[in-house]
């Protein structure tokens, strides 16, 4: 009878968890496809290992939940195969037992079990901990990890109970089992009777809310169990600063919009991630948005997503309404257009998300939605208008790009004869901010003395050289980007670049990982690598001492972006009397500027992103917080002023620190 119920029992489970299954592929299939998911097999297994078996980025910055979460993950598969047991045992041996392992070996095994048991107990107890004190700020109590945890804490309950049942009535090696032994106690005092159905309660117990918990993940942010190794294995392998091309050229006839708008707009990954996602919070933990009282949440973004696309795309699914005629999720209902504009495309979410969801692909594909629909409003609309017309975001002619480094000795500008252009070693990209604003001019002078000192043969594009168009990709107007972009590859192309050099990390992420989409492949090299390098060289020797204690700002664009962490800092501390100091958060965990997105031209509300990291700067009590970015140096000089620091904490890029060392006599 026994085998006959649970057969009923496992048809009706496991009939009703694949139907779920069914449901939720259905729902993906409804993404977009993309072509390069399978490609690097190698490399996508290696990272399967490292970030999901060995659990690599849980570690990192949240220690604490880290460990948590490797005892859980690596206790359950463990006790996976004791329910197996568990199972059999019950099910067909339920007094001499099922072993997997013969011999000698399985008493060590249940040895090991037990203990495994009891460490999982552990890390529950260390989960609720982490949810009262840790992860409070991260906002993780809500009622369904709750019942996860619930879930867990009975599987391994049970266990433990039937096993001191067995081992009551002799069926199990106590000695080997020192924790089941404990629970056997309450057994000892029972006739035979009484321990068989105690015994037998407790197998159905422990199967139950098994069967339970497998129907219950994918309904729930677990859901994880069984989509985080293939979100991990479909990551993103192209460069982290590229976003994807829209082809312009290749327009089916079928599409009236571009960006992400619907659901049918997000490629079956972007669903995926919105499934995979556990809402651990460390997204929005490390979003300069949110910890400055935005309405932004990378984390509800993609939690928005999921709801989204199980509520509008079961209707699509089941054919009650066609593609495309759902509701907008960039709406008042779903995602607000506050939410995505908030965004500085720092990339933090990314760096810090375990499973390697993309939140800020997702808002810059809505933010594309938006923009190409004509619905981007404010001050960005009019930097996009003076992108155009002008090719920078001021306004500014043009033709005066190069009017300040042409008066300079030494300084060739290319551009004015392409025909006649002699070609050279580095072509110097000054950037926006380096032609057109005062203090990025000084900026760009200081490197320009650098290079002139160095014997370095450059020149600079001069009036042939237009904005890269990171701010118009970044706000969502990919065809000016791709205008911009065609210029400037063009023109390169037509004068025979081959090695660019640049100080503005958003040009050099643009020129290094995006040009290439459209045939612009160049050796792009940022200017603290190149002088670092001079430096080495002994091209230029820093030889007067600076006695300032310093802090160093990373750059999103350079540092999570493009992995540029150690050179800024070995060329200050190449310079006498340095005294550098790190940010709580520095490196890949440094917090942002505030520029980044287009956010530099538009009007932020207070509290400011560059008025919370300066503050933290502050706490370093530095004479001088470098930079290696215009737009990091704007955000913080106007910070600055705002705390009435200016006289106090000077701001520089390090290349002026660089230069000051350099021409230092005394």
């Amino acid at each position: 009878m026994k085998p006959l119920i649970m057969t009923v029992v496992l048809v009706a489970s496991f009939g009703f968890f694949f139907y779920n299954i069914y449901n939720l592929t259905r729902l993906l299939r409804l993404g977009k496809k993309e072509d390069n998911r399978f490609d690097q097999i190698g490399e996508r297994l290696k990272r399967v290992f490292i970030y999901v078996f060995g659990q690599r980025r849980l570690w990192q910055n949240y220690t604490f939940a880290g460990i948590e979460h490797f005892m859980i993950f690596w206790g359950f598969i463990i006790i996976s195969i004791g329910t197996f047991e568990i199972f059999v045992s019950g099910l067909f041996f339920p007094e001499s037992g099922f072993k997997l392992i013969p011999g000698i070996g399985h008493d060590y095994y249940e040895y090991a079990l037990d203990i495994t048991q009891a460490l999982v107990i552990l890390a529950l107890c260390m989960g609720v901990t982490n949810r009262l004190t840790f992860g409070k700020r991260r906002e993780v109590n809500g009622p369904d990890a709750v019942v996860v945890l619930g879930l867990i804490f009975g599987l391994v309950m049970t266990a433990f109970l039937y096993t001191g049942a067995r081992i009551a009535l002799g069926g199990a090696p106590a000695e080997f089992l020192p924790v089941s032994s404990l629970f056997a106690g309450l057994f000892s005092t029972m006739s035979a009777t009484g321990q068989v159905f105690w015994r037998e309660f407790f197998w159905w117990f422990h199967v139950l809310i098994l069967l339970g918990f497998l129907n219950y993940l994918p309904y729930s942010k677990h859901s994880h169990v069984f989509t985080a190794a293939l979100n991990v294995f479909f990551q993103n392998l192209n460069p982290r600063g590229a976003l994807p091309k829209i082809d312009f050229e290749d327009i089916p006839e079928d599409i009236d919009h571009f960006g992400a708008g619907k659901i049918e707009d997000f490629s079956w990954k972007d669903l995926m991630d919105s499934y995979t996602c556990t809402e651990c919070g460390r997204c929005t933990d490390n979003c300069p948005a949110w910890n400055t009282e935005k309405v932004l949440s990378p984390r509800d973004i993609v939690v928005k997503l999921r709801h989204y696309v199980s509520s509008e795309g079961k209707d699509i699914a089941d054919g009650k309404i066609a593609a495309g005629e759902g509701a907008e999720l960039a709406s008042t209902e779903w995602i607000t257009p506050d939410e995505l504009w908030a965004c500085t495309t720092c990339n933090a979410c990314v760096e810090q998300c375990p499973l390697f969801i993309d939140q800020m692909g997702k808002i810059v594909e809505m933010r594309r939605f938006l923009t190409l629909e004509g619905r981007l409003t404010g001050p960005a609309t009019r930097t996009l208008q003076k992108l155009q017309t002008h090719g920078n975001p001021w306004g500014f002619d043009g033709a005066d790009r190069a009017s300040w480094i042409s008066e300079m000795d030494g300084v060739r500008v290319l551009g004015k004869d392409l025909e006649s252009a002699e070609p050279v070693d580095v072509v110097y990209w000054m950037g926006c901010f380096g032609a057109f604003d005062p203090r990025g001019q000084q900026v760009s002078q200081a490197v320009v003395d650098l290079l002139l000192k160095a014997g370095v043969d450059f020149a600079v594009m001069g009036p042939s050289e237009t904005c890269s168009g990171d701010p118009a990709r970044r706000l969502g107007e990919e065809a000016l980007y791709q205008e911009l972009a065609g210029q400037n590859i063009e023109t390169m192309n037509d004068l025979k670049v081959k090695k660019i050099l640049t100080n503005c990390p958003h040009c050099f992420n643009t020129i290094k990982n995006e040009y290439p989409q459209f045939g612009g492949e160049y050796e792009v090299v940022h200017h603290t690598d190149f002088l670092l390098d001079l430096v080495k060289q002994g091209k230029i020797t820093p030889q007067g001492e600076i006695s300032e204690k310093i802090t160093y700002h990373d750059s999103c664009y350079i540092g999570r972006y493009n992995k540029i962490y150690d050179s800024p800092r070995e060329i200050l501390k190449s310079i006498s009397g340095i005294d550098l100091v790190e940010m709580k958060r520095s490196k890949r965990n440094s917090f942002c500027c505030g520029a980044g997105g287009g956010k530099v031209w538009a009007e932020e509300e207070a509290p400011r992103v560059n008025w919370n990291r300066f503050e933290e700067a502050e706490e370093m009590n530095p004479d001088t917080l470098a930079t290696a970015c215009y737009f990091c140096n704007t955000m913080f000089e106007d910070a600055a002023k705002f705390k009435g620091k200016s006289e106090d904490i000077k701001v520089k890029d390090v290349a002026e620190i660089l230069r000051d060392s350099v021409n230092k006599t005394d």
